[in-house]
Order: structure tokens, then C-alpha cells, then sequence
């Protein structure tokens, strides 16, 4: 069994070889960040790897290096790995980590217990402010990052509550009074850096606040946002005027079921409510005014912690510029 398994693995590294037409041995170079590549090279290699979802086990690290320097990129609570933007988070993770001779192990919520065994390091995505998981590698001695959330220790994230003031600026300079924000659960006593740029903005125009707190979401947050904003329309249909004339979302995919539910009720966005967006993904962000974090900035910033923290040093927390991408929703 164990012999069919470094055959396989093998085999994928063979493909990538074979797709850039380079031996095994530079393949190995390009994961491992040795030297003896060009930039262009090695870049071609780790966009293949990227293609074929090249994922190497511990066991085949050490047979292509030597060495295991494993890391495990663990899961929030919620099945946050079907959100597009942690399976870019991930893709770019994968190969920051390579370039450094890590390799990524992919941990699910519940397979935290396990991590200490398998893994030497780990990056912690979609924590809250009840996840166990950094009190556990904390008792287990596992050097961690943490990836949008601030808090004690090593941790990197983009600046949405600034990204999130100055977009809700932006519409109330464009004559906007009725600004609702949309998120998920709300109510919930954890930081909400994204709903505290909108409040700062809103103070300081002077203007009242509405949230529109979602419940937990079905298979998609664009399917959870087009359901529950339609049925939120059905119930005021009979007013004159729409309770909101904004509504500044916490995610690309919320804006975008958000405006699936309102033109199908034929309400006309941006002319009658402006819809904005945060992370700018590719092709999901097509055409939504949005606000821009640079994922593979937050990848490699997150690696870089990452040593840090296993060379013990004092831990610090990065927070990343964002920038704001005018287009036709808002």
C-alpha cells in the first residue's frame, strides 16, 4: 500500500514535469524554493502545480527532500471551504508555502485533536470568538498564524474596517441617506471590524444605521442572500418606497445574490439601490463596486508570520491595505 501511494504521488510530480517540459529534479527545486531556477521558470512550475491541485503528503516530501515541515491549514467550524475566496486563500497558501519547503496538510474544524500529531505549524482561517482551536495548539506547543482575525499572537488580515468606511463614504457622497448593511449573524457578540468601518462612516454623516442580519447559510452566501432578501421585498412590497437605498454587503457573493433579488424584482441597481461587495474575486466581481484585498499578499505575509513564529520571536499582528474598485453596482 505504502509503495502504490509514493507511486501515485509520484506520478503527479511527473505531470507536472512533464507539462513543463523540465525534469523531476527541477520540479522539486520550484516546491522547495532551492535556487537554480529563473524567476519565469519557477513561476511557470508553481502555476502548473496550481492547475493539477498538486497537494503533496508529509511521506512524499520526504522522499522529494528530506525533509517534513508540515503545516496545517485548518478550517473554521462552518463549511467554510465551499466560499470561493478560501479556496483562493488556499491555492495561494499552497504555493507561498511551498516556496518556502513547507508542505500544506488540509485540516477540517473537527480534525484539530490530530493536527499536533501530523503537522509542526499551522494556519488557523475562519476562527470566532468561541473556536477552541488556539487554545488547543497553544497546550500542544504548535506555532500558529491566525488569517482575518486580530487578536493575541501571530495573525495578518486585510484592513476591511478602513476598506468598509471609505466605500460607505463613497455612497453617502453620492446621495445616499439609507444605507443597510448586510452580513451574516450579526447579532452574535464577536468583532465585526467590516460592521465598524460602515458605523464610523454612518456617524459622521450623521445618518441612521440598518443591518440585515442573515441566518446561517444554505449552499452557497449568494443563495442565503437572494432568499432572504426576496422574501424581505415580498413583505414591504406594499410600501411606496424601499427601506434601504444602499445596501453595502460583508462579501462579494452576498452583493451578488443581492442583486440577483433585486432585479428580479425588477428594482434597478445601481439607479434605485447601489450594491458593494468586499475581496474582489476574480469573475464573481465582474461588473459589482467592490472593495480589493490582495489574497496573495495575505498568503505570503501569513507565511512569513509563520516563521516568525516557529524562530520564537515576538508575535505581531499585519494588517493589509485594501483598495476600493469602482464599478456599475454602486
Amino acid at each position: 500500500m505504502k509503495q502504490t501511494k509514493q507511486s501515485a504521488q509520484t506520478a503527479t510530480i511527473r505531470e507536472i514535469a512533464r507539462r513543463a517540459d523540465v525534469s523531476i529534479a527541477s520540479v522539486s527545486r520550484a516546491l522547495n524554493g532551492k535556487p537554480g531556477l529563473s524567476d519565469a521558470l519557477r513561476e511557470k512550475i508553481l502555476t502548473i502545480s496550481r492547475e493539477v491541485a498538486y497537494q503533496p503528503s508529509a511521506a512524499a516530501r520526504q522522499l522529494i527532500s528530506g525533509k517534513a515541515a508540515v503545516v496545517g491549514i485548518s478550517l473554521g467550524r462552518q463549511d467554510i471551504e465551499l466560499r470561493p475566496y478560501y479556496i483562493l486563500l488556499y491555492q495561494h497558501l499552497t504555493v507561498a508555502l511551498h516556496q518556502q519547503g513547507m508542505v500544506p496538510i488540509f485540516f477540517h474544524h473537527d480534525q484539530t485533536a490530530e493536527l499536533p500529531e501530523r503537522a509542526g505549524a499551522a494556519i488557523l482561517l475562519g476562527e470566532t470568538s468561541e473556536d477552541a482551536r488556539p487554545s488547543l495548539l497553544e497546550n500542544a506547543g504548535v506555532p500558529f498564524v491566525r488569517i482575518g482575525n486580530p487578536g493575541q499572537g501571530f495573525s495578518v488580515a486585510p484592513d476591511d474596517a478602513q476598506g468598509f468606511y471609505e466605500m460607505t463614504h463613497h455612497l453617502v457622497a453620492q446621495g445616499r441617506r439609507q444605507l443597510a448593511f448586510v452580513g451574516g449573524e450579526l447579532e452574535m457578540p464577536c468583532s465585526h471590524s467590516r460592521l465598524e468601518g460602515y458605523r464610523r462612516a454612518l456617524d459622521e454623516a450623521g445618518l441612521s444605521e440598518q443591518l440585515i442580519s442573515l441566518p446561517h447559510r444554505f449552499s452557497s452566501d449568494s443563495l442565503t442572500s437572494y432568499r432572504y432578501l426576496n422574501r424581505l421585498l415580498a413583505d414591504t412590497s406594499n410600501s411606496q418606497t424601499l427601506p434601504f437605498d444602499a445596501l453595502v454587503c460583508a462579501t462579494d457573493e452576498l452583493a451578488l445574490g443581492c442583486v440577483a433579488a433585486l432585479e428580479d424584482r425588477g428594482i434597478d441597481v445601481p439607479y434605485q439601490v447601489a450594491v458593494t461587495g468586499f475581496d474582489d474575486l476574480p469573475t464573481l466581481a465582474t461588473g459589482l463596486t467592490t472593495i480589493r484585498q490582495d489574497i496573495a499578499a495575505i498568503a505570503a505575509m501569513s507565511v512569513e508570520l509563520l516563521g516568525e513564529a516557529l524562530a520564537s520571536k515576538a508575535p505581531r499582528h499585519v494588517s493589509l491595505p485594501v483598495t476600493l474598485v469602482m464599478r456599475e453596482t454602486g
